[in-house]
């Protein structure tokens, strides 16, 4: 009798691609250790692979001693079908022949090949409780046998062992497994009980491991023994395609402490500590990979970086209107904030009914593609118009009309051509401006304006103590060029301006303001300067970031009975997320001017966008101070768009000549609350109470 090796040492573990989420990754191959088999003495690698190796030759073991050898193994591979007379099992003590036969596709009585007889010694096999298995055939008569199948069961099971595990304790194992002591030993079932094993430590949360079951072994007195890796102990974490950010930065938020076991939800954890680190920080990211090498971790970062912006609807608009919008630099990483604050523009600015955006994968990882995609609408109007304003020293109060015509992106350039005249009881006004902010090349505009003003009835602040009022007339008239850049990368603008302006007061008495303001006249040459930088990321409805702008301004006299005067001032405003869409923000203002300044380009304070508890210009000055504390929040979860706001203003300003009395700022508190309408903006009511009055301030937008 011949015996053939049972099983071929060969299995290999790969587990490829394992995804948690934020595309976690693991690659690592883990190969058993090929050795000689023994009966009895399986290796965790024999029960994934039981492809047999049959020959016929090998399969051939004549006992008949009447019978010539030569000439029954000649038989066998000349006929093509051969008679079996019958199928007799030896070897088998605790599995019966009638169970065994049962499992056979052959039968007495049925003709049947050598390739016939092979395939079902390997349905015997699969049952799994054989480690060996032989043939043999006895001749009965010319082309008829008797089939001969010797099998060696494998041994009763006398012991459970569990080896390497730490973790989940071995009464515990013992208690998911159906392989126990005292059964026959059956490799299916066997195959599950690893199966089990494995699925228990993975629903636990230890990942990394391809196999929990690292090796088994079946000793020749039955003995099993599991020999268990429960997890990973990493002993180094790497950060791998940061660009942004340093690696002790991004380590701090890696929740996986060294040489304890990995677990699924402390690696989700850390993962997401980046991502939302990444975010807050206004970057965004393409992917997270965690890849493992050995006991090394590897956390494989790739930051969005924009390749290219393509563009979809346009039909009008030139493409480069619609990319200046972002602000994004092709190559560098994409800027949550500006992303942001772009989308809005386009969908609040005018040009479009609607815009939204999608991204695409790029040539590589971590490359994308932002399509933005638009719907155009009229962007010319011609409006008019007649309303009533009743804000105290306004110079649109009582009754007025306009007309206004504008187009906000002429000849598809984002070019913006307004003229308005507007005439009232307190108003007559004509005005003309036009703007480029997008067809010059790197990122450069320009910007002309002029206008002709006559105001009446407005109001000047003669003394502060007591305080004292007096009514003029003001005409003004103006020229004005600007010329500046956008420097994408650091967030700035800056642009410079020059001009002419004259303008002419005379004083207009009444009974209620008998106070005389004092005539004056001039014609001035002007030249500024401005410099700001905005990281938020919203300009209409900020939540984080801050934007500060510096102004100075000089103007020069050509003729007149005032003297040259010079402006200086610096706003600064920064928004807090508080989560749960509430924000705190803040503005801070000061301007200084020389004392030869005349009062009509004074700074001015009061009403519903500086200090809301008071009227409108209550406060005018050289010097200047205000400060906006406000607290924004959302009304319900039930009731979308409806936000609420608590705020404090303080603030005042103080005449040329006249020292800084912090006792005579003005201070206001109260409430509010906004609408935000969709594609529209926000509509602001707040209520404020002041020493002086209460009052109802209305406005469009955030305040500030």
């Amino acid at each position: 009798m011949k015996l053939i090796s049972s099983f071929i040492l060969c299995f290999i573990f790969i587990l490829s691609s394992f995804n948690i989420s934020y595309s976690y990754n693991f690659s690592n191959q883990y190969k058993a250790k090929l050795k000689n088999n023994l009966k009895h003495n399986i290796l965790l690698s024999q029960l994934y692979n039981q492809e047999k190796l049959y020959k016929t030759d090998s399969l051939i073991n004549n006992k008949n001693e009447s019978m010539n050898n030569n000439q029954i193994n000649k038989d066998i591979y000349t006929t093509e079908k051969i008679y079996v007379n019958d199928i007799i099992i030896k070897g088998n003590k605790f599995i019966s022949s009638d169970i065994i036969k049962d499992n056979l596709r052959i039968k007495p009585g049925e003709l049947v090949n050598i390739d016939e007889i092979k395939d079902n010694i390997r349905l015997i096999y699969d049952m799994g409780y054989f480690s060996d298995i032989s043939l043999d055939f006895e001749q009965v008569a010319q082309n008829k046998v008797n089939i001969i199948l010797i099998v060696i069961e494998n041994p009763l099971i006398s012991k459970v062992e569990f080896r390497g595990n730490k973790i989940l304790s071995s009464l515990d194992l013992i208690e998911l497994i159906n392989t126990r002591p005292g059964k026959i030993l059956n490799y299916n079932i066997l195959k599950q009980d690893i199966e089990i094993i494995n699925e228990e430590y993975n629903k636990k949360g230890y990942i990394g491991i391809a196999n929990h079951v690292e090796d088994l072994e079946v000793t020749k007195d039955g003995k099993i023994i599991f020999f268990i890796k429960e997890a990973l102990y990493p002993t180094k974490i790497e950060i791998k395609g940061n660009t942004l950010f340093k690696d002790k930065d991004l380590l701090k938020l890696v929740t996986i402490k060294l040489y304890e076991p990995l677990t699924k939800e402390e690696l989700e954890k850390s993962l997401k500590n980046i991502y939302d680190f990444y975010q807050d920080n206004g970057y965004l990211l393409a992917d997270i990979r965690s890849n493992i090498e050995g006991d090394k971790i590897i956390l494989e970062i790739y930051e969005a970086v924009l390749e290219n912006i393509e563009v979809e609807g346009n039909t009008k608009t030139k493409k480069y209107v619609i990319e200046k919008h972002f602000n994004l630099e092709k190559g560098k990483v994409i800027n949550v904030y500006k992303l942001r604050r772009g989308l809005r523009k386009l969908q609040l600015g005018g040009l479009f009914k609607n815009a939204d955006i999608d991204f695409k994968g790029g040539s590589k990882p971590g490359n994308v593609i932002m399509i933005v995609k638009v719907e155009e609408q009229q962007t010319g109007q011609l409006v008019v118009g007649a309303g009533f304003g009743g804000l105290p020293g306004s110079n649109r109060g009582g009754i007025a009309g306009n007309i206004s015509l504008s187009q906000l992106n002429y000849k598809g350039k984002g070019q913006q051509v307004f003229l308005n005249w507007e005439r009232g009881n307190l108003i007559n006004s004509l005005s003309f401006s036009f703007s480029d902010p997008y067809s010059l090349k790197n990122d450069y505009f320009y910007s002309f304006s002029t206008y002709f003003t006559e105001l009446f009835k407005q109001r000047a602040i003669i003394s502060n103590n007591p305080l004292t009022i007096g009514l003029y007339k003001d005409y003004r008239s103006s020229i004005s060029f600007s010329f500046g850049r956008r420097l994408i990368s650091k967030d700035i603008t800056y642009s410079f301006s020059v001009g002419s302006s004259t303008f002419k007061v005379s004083p207009t008495p009444d009974q209620d303001f008998p106070a005389i303001v004092n005539p004056s006249k001039g014609a001035y040459l002007f030249s500024g300067f401005n410099l700001s930088r905005d990281t938020r990321d919203d300009e209409f409805y900020p939540t984080k970031g801050i934007l500060y702008s510096f102004d100075v301004s000089s103007f020069f006299k050509s003729s007149g009975n005032l003297d040259s005067f010079s402006k200086l001032s610096f706003e600064y405003r920064r928004y807090f997320n508080l989560k749960n869409d509430r924000v705190f923000a803040t503005r801070a203002f000061i301007g200084i001017a020389t004392d030869k300044i005349p009062f009509v380009y004074q700074y001015t304070l009061g009403g519903s966008d500086t200090l809301r508890g008071y009227d409108f210009n209550r406060f005018i000055g050289s010097k200047a101070f205000l400060l906006n504390l406000e607290y924004r929040f959302p009304v319900s979860k039930k009731i979308e768009n409806l936000y609420g706001a608590a705020f404090i203003d303080v603030g005042g300003a103080f005449l040329p000549n006249e020292s800084i009395n912090l006792s005579k700022l003005g201070f206001d508190y109260g409430v509010g609350i906004r609408f935000v309408v969709p594609q529209f903006g926000s509509i602001r009511i707040d209520y404020a109470i002041s020493n002086e009055k209460t009052k109802l301030a209305i406005g469009l937008g955030q305040m500030f």
